[in-house]
């Protein structure tokens, strides 16, 4: 995958890299951020990176690879050297100066070669990989997008059971409380066995051989899955705010956790990431000087928490700032209707007296 904010840069190092047989361009991106999330869902062995991109740093960039992606190899390119030892710092493979050398160019592919051949010594399992989309609906697909069709709903469910826990081992007792909860223990032990084996297949098929273990009376999921729910806690844990990852979270969020489930050990992950979010675009709103980012926060706001007053109060103060009186007579409407047809009760004065003002 090549990566550089430079159209004609990303045509010389293609054209360069044809060159090779063992070597396939999957994708070539100036937008960062596009090829991170096409990366989520395609094989990507080898990166090329330029370091100097307007407001994305390469070498921030490629720890935000390496981090989510350990398997991936960075090789960085710039027309500056000065940067060749932090390049070295995100374990890039090698470094290369524009312009870009042919004989250089062929020195860094074989460092490439054997750093992917260590890699092809290890288990299968160690090189399957998926993502899990959990916000709104659910779907799990693999590293060549294929969806993952479950035998029943209870091997879907005790997937995402044991996978919300991360990696910590969860005891059989508490699977089956969460799971059967209104089944006798005996029934509920054979269910838990079928369960147990039907996904343990289903991830075989894919390619892992021990998707489950077991030790101790507790169940451990050894899968390697990305998820929508890492990106936004990605974003949303960040020191400083950025406008692109905010654009991101906005799409990511499609819903609440499992929405269109019925688990009710999910309501607990459900609230908390709904909180984070919330919280997050709370700060965005009081930073962001750009009218429409700003009002695409206070949406997104109100989707998640839809009768919250403040919210309605904040995105009126931005029509009117905005002279913005078409939507703000619709935007009124809806809260009118709202409040009065759903929950029977008045518009607080805070927001009628703001629109009277306006209007």
């Amino acid at each position: 995958m090549l990566i550089d904010d430079e159209e004609i840069a990303l045509n010389v190092t293609e054209m360069m890299l044809k060159e090779f047989e063992d070597v396939n361009v999957v994708g070539r991106f100036m937008d960062p951020y596009a090829a991170l999330k096409i990366m989520e869902t395609s094989h990507v062995d080898v990166v090329f990176i330029d370091i100097e991109m307007g407001d994305v740093h390469g070498i921030h960039f490629a720890s935000l690879i390496t981090k989510k992606f350990s398997h991936v190899q960075i090789i960085m390119v710039t027309a500056h050297p000065q940067y060749a030892l932090e390049a070295f710092d995100v374990d890039a493979v090698d470094y290369l100066l524009k312009p870009i050398n042919k004989k250089r160019l062929q020195k860094a592919i074989e460092k490439v070669r054997r750093s992917i051949g260590k890699s092809d010594a290890n288990t299968m399992e160690d090189t399957v990989s998926f993502y899990a989309e959990t916000l709104g609906g659910f779907n799990l697909v693999d590293n060549k997008q294929n969806p993952l069709k479950w035998r029943t709903k209870k091997v879907k469910e005790l997937f995402l059971f044991l996978w919300m826990r991360k990696g910590i081992p969860v005891h059989k007792a508490i699977v089956m409380e969460k799971l059967w909860p209104d089944t006798n223990q005996d029934k509920t032990i054979s269910l838990l066995h079928t369960t147990v084996y039907q996904l343990r297949k289903k991830f075989k098929e894919k390619g892992v051989a021990n998707a489950i273990s077991f030790n101790n009376n507790h169940y451990t999921l050894n899968v390697s899955v990305r998820s929508d729910i890492k990106e936004i806690e990605e974003i949303t844990e960040a020191q400083q705010l950025s406008p692109t990852d905010t654009e991101k979270l906005l799409l990511l969020y499609k819903g609440d956790l499992l929405e269109e489930e019925d688990y009710t050990w999910s309501l607990s992950f459900q609230h908390e990431i709904r909180y984070s979010v919330l919280r997050y675009l709370e700060r965005c709103i009081s930073v962001y000087t750009d009218s429409t980012l700003v009002e695409s926060c206070l949406k997104k706001m109100l989707e998640i928490d839809c009768y919250q007053e403040e919210y309605m109060y904040r995105l009126l103060v931005l029509y009117k700032q905005t002279k913005n009186v078409s939507e703000m007579k619709t935007y009124y409407k809806n809260i009118e209707s709202r409040l009065e047809e759903e929950l029977g009760i008045e518009v607080p004065l805070k927001i009628k007296e703001l629109y009277q003002q306006t209007i």
